[in-house]
């Protein structure tokens, strides 16, 4: 049964279909792309399950509407269908032969990404089945993991001194759990994003630093002689150096009784420091 929402989606997007002198095999049209027509009726549509199989269009989006099923199967990695009630059969085919579909694409990693929405195409069989790692990828697209804010002591606008130690550290937005969630009727997958891993850059040439964690917190009870047990640098010349920190993400998946991963994912921040010569405290003892 159709939602009262997608019903009326429906009815707006053949009426558009009608208005603009759409010939009858509406879905023989390329997709709407729904990023640079976001108010189009039939982008507001509701997600269906994710196509697994089944006769599609080809790349373009063009269906099949002779009821064939047949075409290029494309690439279905970002892709969904939705059915469509209320509309009948091809010439030849029964509503037990198969049903009408639309097929929605997330695009990622092109630009800001978007949603393209192709009109009705046939796909005969039982039709598409819900896959949980193809939800899984539009879970991992909607992750908004935080750039590293990036803590130092001394901190500004007090300036580093050579040859003693900088304590690097990220504040705790920058080093905590994130995660987004995608859902269709019935189906729900949750993508999680961890910090794992942060590399500090100095900036000044020398060779990377691995911190342990986030780094240690500086506090005013320390020796100012001691070095960070976790993340920092001693600057052994004065200059503005950038230092750069990169945050490792490992993520992961879980949904439908399935779990999964996704390559790391990485955020990185720089920040400048000036680094002064430390001086030196001279003393004369007279006799």
């Amino acid at each position: 049964m159709l939602s009262a929402r997608y019903a009326r989606t429906l009815s707006a997007a053949l009426f558009l279909l009608a208005a603009l002198g759409t010939p009858a095999h509406a879905d023989s049209l390329k997709p709407v792309n729904c990023t640079k027509t976001p108010t189009a009726p039939i982008c507001n549509v509701t997600v269906g399950g994710p196509g697994s199989g089944g006769g599609r269009g080809d790349d373009s989006g063009q269906g099949s509407d002779d009821g064939s099923g047949s075409g290029d199967e494309g690439d279905d990695d970002h892709c969904t269908y939705q059915p469509v009630e209320g509309k009948p059969p091809p010439a030849g085919k029964t509503a037990k032969d198969g049903g009408w579909y639309i097929e929605i694409c997330f695009v990622i990693g092109e630009g800001p990404g978007g949603t393209q929405v192709s009109f009705p195409m046939w796909i005969d069989g039982p039709g598409p089945t819900v896959d949980p790692a193809v939800l899984a990828r539009q879970a991992v697209a909607g992750l908004s993991l935080p750039r590293p804010g990036i803590r130092v002591n001394p901190e500004s606008p007090a300036k580093q001194l050579t040859w003693f130690p900088t304590w690097v550290w990220l504040d705790d937005s920058s080093w905590a759990a994130q995660s987004a969630t995608a859902s269709v009727p019935g189906l729900s997958v949750t993508a999680t994003a961890k910090p794992t891993k942060l590399v500090l850059s100095p900036g000044d040439d020398s060779k990377n630093v691995a911190c342990v964690g986030r780094g240690t917190v500086w506090t005013p009870d320390r020796d100012p002689d001691d070095q960070s047990p976790t993340c920092g640098h001693t600057y052994t010349k004065a200059g503005s150096f950038t230092v750069t920190v990169t945050v490792t993400w490992q993520v992961t998946w879980a949904g439908g009784g399935q779990t999964g991963a996704v390559p790391d994912l990485t955020t990185a921040s720089t920040r400048t420091l000036t680094v002064t010569e430390s001086q030196g405290l001279n003393t004369t003892t007279r006799g």
